[in-house]
């Protein structure tokens, strides 16, 4: 008595399935990985950005504070045009409150990160 080997063509087509599924899966995991870094890296360097542009505004004398253009002028110096600065000064009181918001687009919309700090003028005390 003879017996054949080797596979059905059913067996080699679950095989098929199972593998290329499992190669998807991978794909994705690889895609989302990839991703998520460079969310990552856009999040650290918006705060970044924030950050100097907030010891910008500190190291200004509190009368001379002006608001988008120094963020704006900052941020074109450094090449950053996927980033957009806004800054907001809540003038008339002391401490004011500043606000650095970064602004950036991802995928399937934009994100942001906001730094606020207060800053007083002790000369007039």
């Amino acid at each position: 008595m003879t017996t054949k080997k080797g596979f059905t063509l059913l067996e080699v087509l679950v095989t098929t399935l199972i593998l290329a599924i499992g190669a998807g899966a991978l794909m994705w995991a690889f895609s989302a990985g990839i991703y998520a870094a460079t969310d990552v890296e856009n999040v650290d360097l918006g705060l970044n950005i924030a950050q100097a542009n907030m010891e910008t505004i500190k190291n200004q004398v509190l009368a001379n504070i002006d608001t988008d253009a120094k963020a704006a002028g900052f941020l074109s110096d450094l090449g950053f045009s996927a980033f957009t600065v806004s800054v907001n000064v809540a003038e008339g009181q002391n401490p004011m409150q500043v606000d650095v918001t970064v602004n950036w687009n991802v995928k399937g919309g934009q994100t942001s990160v906001t730094l606020t700090t207060l800053i007083a003028d002790y000369s007039t005390q």
